[in-house]
């Protein structure tokens, strides 16, 4: 149970970050989300997993990604470098955006021009003067992104929700907050223009949110909640967390869990050759499930955010089909989420 921070003794969750808006619509009503968290937390997967979800719900889904290693090919099974946006299933489309292409779209874009592109942007001088600009890049792809978001195609948006798997936990807020930076820094030109536009979808809750993901473990714990506290520092609405590659919780209550314990007390059973590597192999499962509760539990008091809870698939391979099964095991738990608002 939460208790009331006392004015001497800040609760972390005092300390970690604003208290988030509540979630008010369905998640993916929105027209960007952004799923961001600690290397290694699986980004891609819970991005494509979601993207999955809202293409199966009826939605055109274009999953942008930043200078990804491609993953998409081994996941979906498709033979594509999604250079350009490309088709991956029925309602999804994928792209895997570059500095270099990112920021001739975004220039074509600004100057509404290929031949004043080429005549400006295609200059050594000029190529020479961009490369130095810090963020500048970055910038470019979180400017195709959002372009994607307003794209029309017959006079209605060529795409309903744009999903980005994004940078790493530090990369992540300094791509977000290029926009803000160029509106107080910037004299009024062509920059400001797209950042503006920018600076408006990624603080609108209703349009926006970032989909903070991690491992229930304590340093993917530590770094969302620095995460969160980046984020509410820079007034960008958070979404939910999703918590990844959970161990389900097994022989840890009732007539199970004292059959099990009376195992590991026998030394006869662990020494057997067959079942003692089952009975150890269990024994570090559970202990594993045992953490992950800890660490949820942890971020439940740190951070009051709803929680999307996904297992971890144990397999020789990971693609299609379990790409499938997690978006199965989302789509409950968004519904949810979604009825829960409603009634708020």
């Amino acid at each position: 149970m939460s208790v009331a921070p006392d004015a001497k003794s800040p609760t972390p969750a005092a300390t970690t970050a604003a208290k988030p808006e509540p979630i008010t619509g369905h998640l993916l009503s929105r027209r960007l989300l952004i799923v961001a968290g600690k290397g290694g937390v699986g980004r891609t997967t819970v991005a494509c997993a979601l993207a999955v979800l809202a293409a199966r719900l009826g939605k055109r889904v274009l999953l942008a990604q930043t200078r990804s290693k491609n993953r998409l090919r081994e996941l979906f099974g498709v033979e594509r470098d999604f250079s350009e946006v490309a088709p991956v299933r029925d309602n999804l489309w994928a792209v895997n955006m570059t500095p270099e292409s990112s920021l001739r779209e975004y220039g074509m874009m600004v100057m509404h021009s290929s031949f004043l592109y080429r005549q400006v942007f295609e200059r050594d001088v000029v190529r020479a003067f961009l490369r130095a600009v810090p963020g500048l890049y970055d910038y470019a792809m979180l400017g195709k992104t959002w372009f994607h978001t307003t794209e029309q195609v017959g006079g209605r948006p060529r795409f309903d929700l744009v999903i980005l798997d994004g940078p790493a936990t530090g990369h992540v807020l300094t791509l977000l907050r290029i926009p803000k930076v160029i509106l107080d820094t910037v004299p009024e030109g062509p920059l400001t223009g797209p950042a503006r536009d920018n600076w408006s979808l990624l603080t609108d809750p209703k349009r926006c949110l970032t989909v903070l993901t991690t491992l229930a473990e304590d340093l993917p714990v530590t770094e969302t909640l620095q995460l969160s506290r980046g984020l509410a520092e820079l007034g960008l609405p958070r979404g939910p967390i999703v918590v990844n590659r959970l161990y389900p919780p097994r022989l840890s209550s009732g007539l199970p869990k004292l059959g099990f314990d009376e195992l590991l007390r026998s030394d006869s059973a662990l020494a057997d050759p067959v079942l003692g590597p089952v009975l150890r192999a269990a024994r570090l499962h559970r202990h594993r499930a045992h953490l992950n509760e800890q660490h949820v539990q942890r971020l439940h008091r740190e951070l009051p955010l709803p929680q999307l809870h996904l297992p971890y698939l144990f397999g020789e391979s990971f693609g299609q089909a379990a790409l499938d099964e997690l978006a199965d095991r989302l789509e409950g738990q968004v519904e949810a989420l979604a009825a829960a608002s409603r009634l708020s």
